[in-house]
């Protein structure tokens, strides 16, 4: 198989409508039905709608609920997606188990990467989406301690899983044959 990454040159907003056109493409192009969309205050609502209109794709918005120091999702935001037939969920940072080795690991590729591990944690720890199941997730650098932040800028095509069952170890053959959880990078900043 052969596939393009999209590398952006600067990470934050400005990437916002390209990444989820980039995701919603290959959502098609692979069956994908399912996206995930991290959105702290709701900005990416808006976009997201637009791309993702009349396409057939179940697309949910993942907030953070006020969490460490987070601004709450913007209620009209809220009626918009939920008018649209979209849904809201509530994955806090620190709700489900994320070893800060690993965290630091995935920011140092990019810091859209640690948070699309979270979401995928998240779906399944919120009964949304079974473990095992292939999606596309789909996170920003985000503005906190950087002012051109905020938007999206990365996707990726993973596979859920429990908290318990991503960061548990496996023989390194079983883990060589079957243990790698994110597919294909669709796009992320350089």
């Amino acid at each position: 198989m052969k596939t393009e990454i999209t590398y952006f040159e600067v990470p934050g907003a400005e990437n916002t409508a390209e990444t989820l056109r980039l995701a919603k493409e290959k959502a098609l192009e692979r069956g994908i039905k399912k996206i995930i969309i991290a959105s702290i205050r709701g900005k990416t609502v808006p976009t997201a709608l637009e791309v993702f209109n009349k396409s057939g794709l179940e697309v949910y918005f993942a907030s953070c609920d006020a969490c460490n120091g987070c601004p709450r999702f913007d209620p009209e935001m809220k009626r918009q997606l939920e008018v649209a037939g979209h849904k809201l969920i509530f994955a806090n940072e620190h709700a489900y188990p994320y070893p800060p080795e690993a965290e630091l690991a995935y920011r140092r590729i990019c810091e859209g990467m640690k948070v699309v591990v979270h979401l995928a944690i998240a779906v399944v720890e919120e009964g949304i989406v079974p473990s095992g199941e292939e999606i596309i997730a789909i996170a920003g650098t985000g503005w906190k301690e950087y002012d051109e932040g905020g938007g999206s800028d990365t996707a990726v095509i993973i596979e859920t899983a429990s908290a318990e069952d991503y960061w548990s170890y496996q023989p390194m053959a079983e883990h060589k044959r079957k243990g790698r959880r994110i597919k294909e990078i669709i796009c992320m900043p350089r």
